[in-house]
């Protein structure tokens, strides 16, 4: 595992609070080459409330500032990305790019947690039987990527749908197939599978081998031994090779040009 862009902090107030730092020092002893800080990104939502499991509006500054000086002390050992995680809320979307713009982060993924703009959606990673809930679900993954604005999408099996089978192959098809088409790749997530969540899932990633999506692995670091990442690589290195599935060594990152 070479790169890594799936990387959060205690900035986003449900991750450890141990520094930037050892997450860095951890990446750096697994082997990797690439490590992408990705912190969920400010929404700044018309209400002016702040969203309790993401980066505050306030806290931005330290957020770039820490990484900054990280990047420049670490750089003879390893090439950190200052990045965020970002749903595509269509309602709010523009703002937050505007919002995030002046500190010119180098990339966006795209974590569809909730459908429609958040207050008025569904949080997808509970389980649901509405056949509504997994339509905008890929509706919105496919329309977000179709921005332009990413580098893959994270956790694609994250929607926790338990109805009707041949809706689900349906659906997830589609998003499978609308992925490849614009060339991006999934991720095996590995906070995902550390902790028994139902993603990653295998009826997914029959899927994902059926349609030849290019796959990629995420630590989705929540804490900094996330990033001692051997035993978790061997594991879903196992798990992928049931569907004839590699993940990639080294992918196109999609450097935003603000």
């Amino acid at each position: 595992m070479l790169i890594n862009l799936h990387t959060h902090t205690f900035r986003c107030h449900h991750a450890a609070k141990e520094s930037e730092r050892e997450y860095i020092e951890n990446a750096i002893v697994s082997g990797i080459k690439t490590l992408g800080f990705s912190e969920h990104i400010p929404c700044p939502f018309h209400d002016g409330h702040e969203s309790g499991y993401r980066l505050f509006k306030s806290d931005i500054n330290d957020y770039f500032d820490t990484l900054h000086r990280l990047k420049e002390e670490y750089e003879k050992d390893i090439n950190i990305l200052i990045g965020f995680e970002a749903e595509y809320y269509p309602k709010y979307f523009k703002d937050m790019l505007d919002f995030v713009s002046p500190f010119k982060p180098e990339y966006l993924i795209l974590g569809q947690h909730f459908t429609y703009n958040e207050e008025d959606g569904f949080y997808c990673a509970l389980p649901t039987e509405s056949d509504d809930v997994i339509v905008n679900y890929v509706d919105q993954a496919l329309e977000g990527l179709s921005t332009g604005m990413f580098t893959y999408l994270c956790h694609p099996d994250l929607i926790n749908y338990t109805g009707n089978d041949e809706i689900y192959y349906t659906q997830m098809k589609r998003l499978c197939e609308g992925v490849k088409k614009m060339g991006y790749p999934l991720e095996f997530n590995f906070l995902g599978w550390s902790t028994n969540r139902p993603y990653p899932c295998k009826r997914f990633f029959k899927i994902a081998a059926e349609v030849g999506n290019d796959i990629i692995l995420g630590c989705d670091a929540h804490n900094p031994k996330a990033l001692l990442t051997k035993e978790t690589e061997k594991e879903a290195l196992s798990f992928l090779k049931e569907f004839d599935l590699k993940p990639l060594d080294k992918f196109k990152i999609n450097y935003l040009k603000w």
